[in-house]
């Protein structure tokens, strides 16, 4: 039997852990059509919970045309991918496509074959690249005339949709959100990791999005349907373990998804002779996947100043400090809050640290904490 604690990548069913709540909210929610700011801190399952809802809709014989904004680096591209999914979602004649494509003003049709003599109808832009923001409301304009005359209903998810900025975003989310508000056959989810750039783009009332949609959070997966998901898959490839062990491993991985899956696919692999899952080999998976991912750490850590390896030294013993009190400089030597402030904020742009809605910061990796602790004891 493979491992079927997946991690990493796509995961879907039945490797994809509970999320039943937040798919009924989502799905009743692009039932009637409405927008929904989805924020999530990453590596909560967010991108694997939206494929997963795209199988779902589809079922229900709903269109659908998901772009992740990380692909795209300008409005250029991202518009000729906005427009050629959602036709394609809504159309699936290659003949009527190109048709449909021809008869754009911003865009043009293009043709590409593959190795195989497949052919595939695309989009490229028509004008100057100043004027890819108007290429992109045709193409939205173009998806709702097209859904209604379908008589069908599209969802349009957007992901990492705080990348919207990159592409001057005050001026490009006034166009947005003027055209969404005109439209009546799409649902839109807009989904972000970025947390407090999501919200500042949702709640700040001088920002366009002001109230547009639904704001829902993604949180931890509730732990009774987790621990159900884990130990219902341990049995059947015959393993033994309890609650206790479950309980232990959302408290290593901090409840977050993909530490738990990371966590509960070496404890898998690690105790595939044995078939019993005991505390002490629970106790050892952090570090396991620490010296797994070790060359990745010694990169981060060799971009690191030696006031930030302090720091992070320190960070990494206590995970929950407050590192402008005077309790944790003086318990770990350091500061003043001045230097400590340039070196936090110096982490978070190496993407070692982040800062939490409330403030605080951890680390984006969490085994990186075992990582520093596995060096310093072989050090010492």
């Amino acid at each position: 039997m493979e491992n079927p604690f997946k991690y990493g990548g796509v995961v879907r069913r039945p490797y994809f852990a509970d999320r039943k709540n937040e798919m009924i909210e989502l799905k009743r929610e692009m039932a009637n059509l409405n927008l929904v700011f989805l924020v999530s801190p990453r590596r909560f399952g967010k991108t694997c919970l939206l494929l997963n809802l795209i199988e779902r809709l589809r079922r229900d014989a709903m269109a659908c045309a998901y772009v992740d904004l990380n692909a795209f680096p300008d409005i250029k591209s991202f518009a000729t991918a906005l427009t050629s999914l959602t036709a394609e979602a809504l159309e699936t004649n290659k003949d009527k496509l190109l048709k449909m494509f021809s008869a754009f003003q911003k865009l043009r049709p293009k043709v590409s074959v593959d190795p195989e003599g497949k052919i595939s109808a695309g989009l490229e832009l028509a004008v100057e690249e100043k004027d890819a923001l108007s290429a992109l409301l045709e193409g939205m304009r173009h998806a709702e005339k097209l859904a209604a005359k379908k008589g069908k209903k599209l969802v349009v998810i957007i992901d990492e949709f705080s990348d919207l900025e990159k592409y001057n975003g005050r001026t490009i989310e006034k166009a947005i959100r003027s055209e969404i508000q005109k439209q009546t056959h799409i649902g839109y989810i807009f989904s972000g990791s970025e947390q407090s750039v999501m919200l500042a783009m949702i709640r700040d009332r001088t920002r366009a999005f002001y109230k547009l949609g639904r704001i829902m959070e993604l949180g931890q997966i509730e732990r009774r349907a987790y621990a159900s998901f884990i130990l219902g898959w341990l049995k059947k490839g015959g393993y033994t373990a309890n609650d206790d062990d479950v309980k232990r491993i959302f408290e290593i991985g901090n409840d977050v998804p993909y530490n738990v899956q990371r966590l509960c696919n070496v404890m898998w692999d690690n105790a595939m002779e044995t078939k019993a899952i005991k505390p002490a080999l629970i106790e050892k998976l952090p570090v396991i996947i620490a010296q797994q991912d070790s060359p990745h750490y010694e990169m981060l850590w060799r971009s690191a100043s030696q006031p930030q390896k302090v720091l992070l030294i320190a960070l990494s013993k206590d995970q929950a400090a407050k590192p402008f009190s005077k309790d944790f400089q003086l318990t770990h030597g350091i500061g003043p809050s001045s230097s400590i402030k340039a070196s936090l904020d110096s982490l978070v742009k190496k993407g070692i640290l982040f800062k939490t809605l409330r403030g605080s910061y951890q680390f984006v990796d969490g085994f990186m904490p075992y990582w520093i602790d596995y060096i310093m004891k072989t050090i010492h």
